[in-house]
């Protein structure tokens, strides 16, 4: 099992950004850089949520990526299992990614999603 800040598993969340990106939204013809992505994947986030108060700016993302928003591909809350998810993330094996219920582990990959996107968006938490 691998940290989740350990070179190989940000490897994982930095790619499954670029690739969760939808082009046809932000009108792209190629995945973009990761920088890019997060950049574009936040300023979609606020944009939609502008004008609701939130406790926090990842309690905005948190809402925003349950529900199924067009820009970026969340769709481990419906109907890709979070569980198995965040394993490959992390290399965990069946006994290891077994102590996550599928709650538990969308709300993991939510924070390391909105870790990473504000980590390369420039972004303040």
């Amino acid at each position: 099992m691998l940290r989740s800040n350990c070179k190989q598993a940000l490897d994982n969340i930095r790619a499954y950004i670029v690739e969760s990106v939808d082009l046809d939204y932000f009108g792209l013809e190629e995945a973009p850089d990761y920088k890019t992505a997060c950049r574009l994947v936040m300023e979609a986030c606020h944009n939609e949520k502008a004008g609701i108060r939130y406790k926090s700016s990842f309690e905005m993302f948190r809402d925003w990526a349950q529900g199924l928003p067009t820009a970026f591909n969340t769709l481990y809350y419906y109907n890709v299992s979070a569980v198995d998810l965040l394993a490959d993330w992390l290399n965990e094996t069946d006994s290891e990614k077994a102590r996550f219920t599928e709650e538990q582990a969308e709300e993991r990959i939510t924070a390391l999603l909105f870790r990473e996107l504000t980590k390369g968006g420039g972004y303040n938490a």
